[in-house]
């Protein structure tokens, strides 16, 4: 009887152990995934031109005409969100971390700098269709 017990105990406490082990690993990897894809993030933004980046978030701003550069750098952008959403859709980002990336990512969008170039880049994400659906629910 004693013995059973002291089973069940060793069982409950390695039970417990490993639960808390694997709440401490996905709460690194979350961390991991934030600063990772904070760098690659600010990458993006050394990339993009600036007059093109700060048209795109104030209104106050001159729209700059088009050109290859901000074409090219739209298209990295939306790569961007759309590998953070396939992520966060396969369970890998936490709803918390999403909704904190999502706020950013909708008023990203609906900027009028992504909104011109989206016509330029939209044949690249014709094969996805969960995230155009994504982008259209972002754009409404």
């Amino acid at each position: 009887m004693v013995t059973d017990f002291l089973q069940w105990g060793t069982l409950l406490v390695g039970g417990v152990g490993i639960g808390v082990a694997l709440v401490n690993q996905r709460r690194q990897l979350n961390a991991q995934m934030f600063i990772e894809f904070s760098k690659r993030f600010e990458d993006l933004l050394r990339l993009f031109p600036t007059e093109a980046w700060l048209a795109n978030r104030r209104a106050d701003q001159e729209l700059p005409p088009s050109s290859r550069e901000i074409t090219e750098c739209t298209l990295y952008c939306l790569q961007f969100i759309a590998d953070v959403y396939h992520l966060h859709n396969a369970g890998y980002i936490t709803n918390r971390l999403w909704r904190l990336w999502e706020r950013e990512i909708k008023r990203t969008l609906r900027g009028p700098v992504f909104m011109r170039e989206w016509s330029a880049v939209a044949a690249e994400f014709s094969h996805d269709k969960d995230f155009l659906d994504y982008l259209g629910k972002c754009l409404r």
